[in-house]
């Protein structure tokens, strides 16, 4: 047994229909946030950010190592991953890497939040 389903009258056309409440941002750069968004995909990430973010100085990659008790390629490997994303800043002083954020980058993802 078959039965077909009911054929509902057209609706407007798409033209006619409700108007979304904002348009499109030509300003957006949505490659960028789309890039910023991935590397605030690993919650470690977001919690580095976030030690980076609160500190008055540029943080040590030591201080990460043994705030977060983890290894030296795993840091790495989160770390470029904000570099890339322009997040974070490095400065290396002799052996060691220091981390801290960047305004800019950070300014900008708070002004596409609000």
């Amino acid at each position: 047994m078959t039965s077909s389903l009911p054929v509902l009258p057209a609706g407007p056309a798409a033209g006619e229909c409700c108007a979304p409440p904002a348009g499109l941002d030509p300003g957006l750069d949505a490659e960028r946030m789309a890039a910023v968004a991935k590397a605030l995909a690993e919650p470690l990430r977001v919690e580095i950010l976030d030690v980076l973010r609160r500190s008055q100085e540029d943080v040590c990659q030591c201080e990460l190592l043994a705030l977060f008790d983890i290894g030296q390629s795993l840091l790495s490997h989160h770390m470029r991953k904000l570099i890339d994303a322009g997040l974070v800043e490095v400065e290396r002083r002799h052996r060691w890497a220091y981390y801290s954020v960047s305004t800019d980058a950070f300014q900008e993802l708070i002004a596409w939040l609000s």
